[in-house]
């Protein structure tokens, strides 16, 4: 693939800001409470393959194109998902005070 100097460059430079953004989310997950792990995951997830995805761009590597931008979709899927549960549960919930009367009280 022919890519000209200039894409490769502010590719390698946003892959190395991306491993930043890697590497922040990694400590993140390993900090949190185990309810809010898999979105710091995925997070760090998606930081992690389109680190692979922009190195593979400035390297003018097809097939790193090629297979990580299905696992990139996985992943972005994968927190679409989850986004939309959580809101759907949050919706869903009962606003506080509208639940039964304590002691059958009305």
């Amino acid at each position: 693939m022919d890519i000209p100097d200039w894409i490769r460059w502010i590719s390698s430079v946003f892959a190395a800001v991306q491993l930043l953004y890697v590497y922040r989310a990694v400590q993140l997950a390993r900090r949190a409470e185990p309810g809010r792990r898999t979105d710091l995951w995925l997070e760090a997830a998606d930081h992690a393959v389109g680190t692979v995805l922009s190195l593979g761009l400035a390297l003018g590597a097809v097939s790193v194109l090629v297979f990580g931008a299905p696992v990139l979709l996985a992943v972005l899927s994968w927190q679409g998902i989850r986004s939309a549960l959580a809101r759907r549960a949050v919706g869903t919930a009962p606003a506080p005070g509208a639940g039964a009367a304590p002691g059958g009280e009305a």
